[in-house]
């Protein structure tokens, strides 16, 4: 009895740790964007008294007039639109291993989790060489293409589809139900969880991507807001830490009101029938 009680004790402190070490980064974040230079390097836990949170973020939607709603609207239509038809396309691709048993299936399959492993910025040089052959480098088209392409999608997308059973689909084909019906007013709001848990990954993907438009984007105004926080300076070249932390902080929030409202679709299954 003794025994299972420090043991409860033991998990429930090590989880509580736990949880202040990953809530203290956007604790100080927090904090952060109420200091200015100076109060930030005196390295306190307490907030900036005086407050300097209305002036960081006046100056911040301020800073060369107003290029960070410039920043915010690309973000989301990288992560917005991409995330999208990524999902649309591996949702149909998923479709398409669930229904059809056609030649080369199951080596098909393999090759896309293979794929699934290779780290995205492998991939950025040959992006790089393509976009510039074909004369779309520093284009806000040069991001958004290559989200289009979930492979890891696709994979997770069979997985759901997998679990939508026969008879369904065959009381559709009873009904007169063509691909397309059977598709759209049927299977996906079956599969409507994981198509969201998907569209909530891909979307945090794309909102963080900040390897690929630093290498294909050269214009201020067509960087997402990840990439172009890095950018604020002073005139003389300098960062700004006070902005660069509050900016940081509006980069957050879409992405936590996203998890907080979408939390409960989060079920990610995979496995292949």
């Amino acid at each position: 009895m003794k025994l299972g009680r420090r043991f409860r004790i033991t998990v429930t402190v090590v989880l509580v740790l736990l949880a202040v070490y990953f809530i203290f980064p956007f604790y100080w974040l927090t904090i952060g964007i109420t200091k200015n230079v100076g109060q930030l390097f005196q390295k306190s836990l307490l907030p900036g008294i005086p407050s300097h949170l209305r002036e960081n973020v006046s100056r911040v939607f301020a800073y060369q007039d107003g290029v960070f709603f410039h920043w915010m609207g690309n973000s989301l239509l990288y992560a917005g639109v991409g995330a999208f038809m990524g999902v649309f396309i591996a949702s149909l691709a998923g479709y398409a291993f669930r229904r059809y048993d056609f030649i080369g299936r199951r080596l098909l399959f393999v090759l896309i989790l293979a794929f699934a492993m290779v780290p995205g910025f492998a991939t950025t040089l040959p992006l790089f060489m393509m976009f510039r052959d074909l004369n779309l480098l520093d284009t806000r088209l040069a991001i958004l293409l290559p989200s289009f392409v979930n492979v890891f999608g696709t994979y997770m997308m069979v997985a759901y589809w997998n679990q939508v059973s026969d008879e369904v689909f065959d009381a559709a084909e009873i009904d007169g139900a063509n691909d397309f019906t059977i598709y759209w007013r049927i299977g996906l709001p079956n599969i409507l969880p994981g198509a969201i848990t998907l569209f909530l990954l891909a979307f945090v993907g794309a909102w963080n991507n900040f390897f690929l438009p630093l290498v294909l984007l050269n214009s201020r105004t067509k960087m997402p807001l990840i990439l172009g926080i890095t950018t604020i300076t002073d005139p003389q070249g300098f960062p700004v830490y006070n902005l660069t932390l509050t900016a940081s902080f509006f980069t957050i929030l879409p992405l936590l009101i996203m998890f907080i409202s979408l939390q409960r679709y989060f079920k990610p299954q995979v496995y292949m029938r």
